[in-house]
C-alpha cells in the first residue's frame, strides 16, 4: 500500500510539500508517466527510486536528492521500501536550478534544509526567510557534484517485466535459459533483443541492477556482507571486486565519499 501526502501546488508558493511513504510492493511502486508545470525536489531516504524521461533513465539512491526540470514528461519505479520528501517548485524561480533531470548526493545541510521545508513546522516558515532558506539550498547544490546512475532500460514490455522483475529480486539465480522460457522466446532471441534495446549484455545489466540495488541496502545502514549476500553474491570478497570494478572503489570508500 502506498501513502501519498499531497497538497496541490499553487502558483504564488515558493515551495509545495509533500510525502511519499510505503511498503515493498511486486515489481516495485509504479508512478505513471505524466508531467506538471512546477519544478520539483524529491529527496529519498528509503527505496531505489528509477525515474525515466523520455529515453533517459537514471536513479536515485537513499540519502540522494533529484531534481525534476518543469515541463518534463516522467514516469517512476521505486524498488524495497518507499520513503521520500518532495518539494513542488514554483516555475518561475526553476531557472536557478538546472535545465534538465539531476541527482545529488545528499549532505546534512540538505537533509536539514529539507525537513525545513517538509516538517511539522513548514507552515510556520514566512515566505521571506523561506526564500533565504531556499537560496541556501541551491548554494549548497552548487558544492555537490552530479552523480549520475544510469541503468538503460528495454522499451519492449516483456523486457521491462523481466528488467524490474530482477531489479525487485537481485538474487534470483534464474539463467537466460530460464529467463527466455519465461518470455516465451528462444534464448538467443532474448540476448538480441536486450542488447538492442539497451545497448549491454542481460549478463552486464543484471550485474549493474544488483549493485545497485546493494547500493541502497549499503545508503540504509546495511554492511558490506549483508548488501553483497542479498542480491545473489556468492561472496564478500565477489561482491567487494564487482563494486570496486563498477564504482572505482571499495563500498565502503565509496559511501565515505559521498557524506
Amino acid at each position: 500500500m502506498l501513502h501519498v501526502a499531497i497538497a496541490p501546488a499553487l502558483p504564488d508558493v515558493l515551495l509545495t510539500p509533500f510525502s511519499v511513504q510505503g511498503r515493498r510492493e511486486s515489481k516495485g511502486i509504479s508512478v505513471p508517466s505524466h508531467v506538471h508545470d512546477e519544478g520539483m525536489l524529491v529527496l529519498v531516504h528509503e527505496g531505489l527510486v528509477m525515474v525515466q524521461a523520455g529515453t533517459e533513465v537514471w536513479t536515485v539512491m537513499p540519502g540522494s536528492l533529484g531534481w525534476i526540470p518543469p515541463g518534463v514528461r516522467h514516469g517512476a519505479r521505486w524498488f524495497g521500501e518507499a520513503r521520500g520528501s518532495f518539494l513542488y517548485v514554483r516555475k518561475d524561480v526553476c531557472e536557478r536550478l538546472p535545465a534538465s533531470c539531476r541527482s545529488w548526493p545528499s549532505s546534512k545541510l540538505i537533509e536539514a534544509l529539507m525537513d525545513r521545508f517538509t516538517g511539522a513546522g513548514a507552515q510556520a516558515v514566512s515566505p521571506a526567510y523561506q526564500m533565504q532558506l531556499f537560496d541556501v539550498l541551491l548554494e549548497e547544490l552548487r558544492h555537490r557534484e552530479h552523480e549520475p546512475m544510469l541503468l538503460p532500460m528495454p522499451a519492449d514490455p516483456r523486457l521491462q517485466d523481466l528488467a524490474h522483475s530482477l531489479l525487485d529480486t537481485p538474487e534470483d539465480t534464474a539463467g537466460i535459459d530460464e529467463w527466455a522460457q519465461r518470455l516465451n522466446m528462444s534464448s538467443r532471441t532474448l540476448m538480441r533483443r536486450f542488447r538492442q534495446e539497451t545497448g549491454v549484455t542481460l549478463g552486464r545489466w543484471r550485474q549493474q541492477a544488483r549493485l545497485l540495488r546493494a547500493l541502497e541496502l549499503l545508503c540504509r545502514g546495511g554492511s558490506v556482507t549483508e548488501a553483497g549476500l542479498s542480491v545473489g553474491y556468492e561472496s564478500t570478497s565477489a561482491f567487494i571486486g564487482s563494486f570496486r570494478a563498477a564504482f572505482g572503489a571499495t563500498p565502503t570508500r565509496y559511501l565515505a565519499g559521498r557524506g
